[in-house]
């Protein structure tokens, strides 16, 4: 690892505190202070989540994998309603046209 030599000022107090806390670890106060930048950067620069994450979840651990099985039937009712009344959507999907397509 290189190192690059730079100077930090501190209060009299911490900087004995440090001294103190190589002396009885046997390290040098350098070494802490590096260590202490090195949890610092990587604690401000971890990647927070948004606290939405996981709000919608549901319990069901295997939801993903068995979602057509729990859906099967779903709304079967209404389509019928729906056929009834002629308001059913269209069974062939047509997508929307890109710009510049002829019309159908």
């Amino acid at each position: 690892m290189k190192t690059i030599k730079t100077t930090v000022y501190l209060d009299a107090a911490d900087y004995r505190t440090l001294k103190s806390l190589a002396a009885d670890q046997k390290r040098s106060a350098a070494e802490l202070v590096r260590e202490a930048v090195a949890e610092y950067a990587a604690r401000a620069t971890e990647r927070r989540w948004p606290r939405s994450i996981g709000m919608g979840d549901s319990g069901v651990a295997d939801l993903a994998e068995r979602y057509e099985d729990m859906l099967d039937g779903f709304g079967a009712e209404g389509l019928t309603d729906a056929e009834d009344r002629g308001t059913a959507p269209a069974a062939e999907h047509r997508p929307h046209p890109e710009p510049g397509d002829p019309a159908p």
